[in-house]
């Protein structure tokens, strides 16, 4: 099984270039952070709509998330 899940990821890891998925994403955010921003804008609005009374907790730790984000990159 192990085997089988290193080839996976190698074939995987040849297909995007050779380079971290991660690095591949902080590329695209720095050519274009406003399509980042916006998305997360999107995604923190539906977790806010879907968690009713609690959507201020919710936005709270999703601020939390994206600055901790932001100091990591």
């Amino acid at each position: 099984m192990i085997d089988f899940l290193g080839r996976l990821y190698e074939s995987l890891w040849r297909r995007v270039g050779g380079r971290p998925w991660t690095e591949i994403i902080r590329d695209d955010q720095k050519k274009s952070p406003l399509v980042f921003m916006l998305i997360f804008l999107g995604l923190g609005l539906l977790l806010a709509r879907v968690g009713g009374k609690y959507w201020w907790q919710i936005l709270f730790g999703f601020f939390l998330g994206i600055l901790c984000g932001h100091f990591w990159w």
